[in-house]
């Protein structure tokens, strides 16, 4: 019989180890399931955003531009014509008040398609004070000259937002801006002068973003660029925008912000030479609702 009991012994001190490793790990698993925070369940109320912007933005907004328009139109490119500062020389409004509208189609979390349109129009009517060759007419002190130059700008732009939090969004865009350009000048009973259009495709590259200080606060930038280095042509056009936002709710804001368009353009093209540097600046008031 003290044999039989050594033998059952035996197992039971072969076992000890194994079974004090197994408590020790339960212990150890309660304590951790115990210390583990707990997550919060799918039907628990979330943050509320502070942008809701599921489907559109439309944005109506007023810039106030101070236009300062520099041209030369040369009968060939070894004929230059005048120079001529358009609000000066010519009366062009040096100040205009320009209603604009755009509206962001919101396919998706990331991807934004961007409709919009910028147009000035202006003519006057002056006595010129220095004489002025223009392509091929040559204008004359004391003249009475009708001007008019009118652009418009008709943008589709593709923006796809690569980083987009509660409280952040930058975007990378891509922009087609189709370019519709009017110039007239008549001397009255002297030249009639036939008005000139150009209407030309204008690929632009661009960045743009926000950033909440607060749920109604916000600061947000976007610039759009392209330049162009060829044999007979160097150019640049610049579309760039800065404000602050104040949100009355997650789908109505306003903002109050800078706003310039630039297009630098220099042609020794036999057919097209001479210059254009537009510049159309000021501040920029707008309001934004979306859905």
């Amino acid at each position: 019989m003290p044999n039989s009991r050594l033998l059952l012994v035996i197992p039971l001190l072969a076992l000890a180890p194994a079974l004090a490793g197994a408590a020790e790990a339960t212990t150890t698993a309660q304590a951790t399931t115990t210390q583990a925070p707990a997550t919060l369940p799918d039907w628990a109320p979330k943050p509320k955003p502070n942008v809701v912007e599921d489907r559109l933005r439309l944005e109506i907004n007023l810039l106030w531009a101070s236009p300062s328009t520099k041209l030369r139109v040369d009968e060939s490119p070894t004929q230059p014509g005048t120079e001529i500062n358009a609000e000066d020389d010519l009366g062009l409004d040096d100040s205009q008040l320009l209603p604009q509208v755009e509206l962001t189609l919101l396919p998706g979390e990331r991807h934004l398609i961007r409709l919009s349109r910028f147009a000035i129009d202006r003519s006057a009517a002056k006595h010129l004070e220095k004489n002025i060759s223009f392509d091929d007419q040559d204008y004359l002190v004391g003249e009475r000259v009708d001007s008019i130059l009118n652009l418009t700008m008709f943008g589709l732009t593709y923006g796809y937002r690569f980083i987009r939090t509660q409280q952040a969004e930058i975007s990378a865009s891509f922009g087609i801006q189709i370019a519709d350009v009017e110039t007239n000048a008549v001397v009255r009973n002297r030249v009639v002068r036939e008005s000139e259009n150009g209407v030309a495709p204008l690929p632009l590259l661009g960045i743009e973003g926000r950033y909440d200080f607060s749920p109604r606060w916000s600061a947000e930038a976007r610039v759009q660029y392209l330049t162009v280095n060829e044999t007979d042509v160097d150019g640049s056009i610049l579309d760039a925008r800065l404000g602050v936002t104040w949100r009355m709710n997650p789908y109505l804001l306003f903002g109050l912000g800078y706003r310039t368009f630039q297009i630098d353009i220099d042609s020794a093209d036999e057919d097209t030479s001479g210059f254009v540097d537009l510049t159309v600046a000021g501040p920029l008031l707008f309001v934004r609702a979306s859905m």
